[in-house]
């Protein structure tokens, strides 16, 4: 029982690792160039910081990639 308990404590602290801080989210797979442009007009209305991929609706420019 105690060996089910410390791999469950190790497992537990172990998927605490990774990336911290905010991900980047993933580019929709249907509808992309619709779904970037709601998001934008979203994080607008909202005063949120702007995606980078939001740079071209607003000035036309193009993402470096």
């Amino acid at each position: 029982m105690n060996r089910l308990l410390l791999a469950f404590a190790a497992l537990t602290l172990i998927s605490a690792c990774g990336i911290k801080g905010d991900l980047e989210r993933p580019d929709p797979l249907w509808n992309r160039e619709e779904l970037i442009r709601r998001e934008c007009q979203r994080q607008i209305e909202n005063n949120e910081q702007p995606d980078p991929r939001c740079a071209q609706y607003q000035t036309g420019a193009q993402p470096s990639q």
